[in-house]
């Protein structure tokens, strides 16, 4: 009668894992596809924020934390690298709930950079 309790616990546990692990992976995606945006000329710190927030948006994760840096990708130089952090308070897109049985993070943290790319206008 001990011995359900505790496979399911460690049952659990390993989908809440998997989950976050899950999580962590698209944030570094979201990330990516911000850097990008980021690196492209044409870049501004909206159009960095909407193609990261749309990919959050497919994956159905909500109310996470975006920061460029430089904080206008427009001003970074040609070779100059640009970076996209995105945090999400893990609480928000937990799986199961099972915080209080687990040690899980308090926060996710996806980040990405890449180098400003040359114009491409002659």
């Amino acid at each position: 009668m001990v011995a359900l309790p505790l496979v399911l616990l460690v049952l659990y546990g390993g989908f809440e894992y998997g989950w976050m692990v899950l999580r962590s992976v698209q944030l570094d995606h979201a990330a990516r596809v911000g850097a990008r945006e980021a690196s492209l000329d044409s870049a501004s710190a909206s159009t960095v924020d909407g193609a990261v927030q749309s990919v959050l948006a497919n994956a159905g994760i909500s109310g996470a934390v975006v920061e460029v840096t430089p904080t206008d990708p427009a001003a970074a130089a040609m070779g100059e690298v640009v970076t996209v952090s995105v945090d999400v308070d893990y609480g928000e897109v937990q799986l199961l709930g099972l915080s209080a049985f687990m040690p899980l993070p308090d926060t996710l943290h996806g980040e990405a950079s890449m180098i400003k790319e040359p114009s491409l206008a002659p």
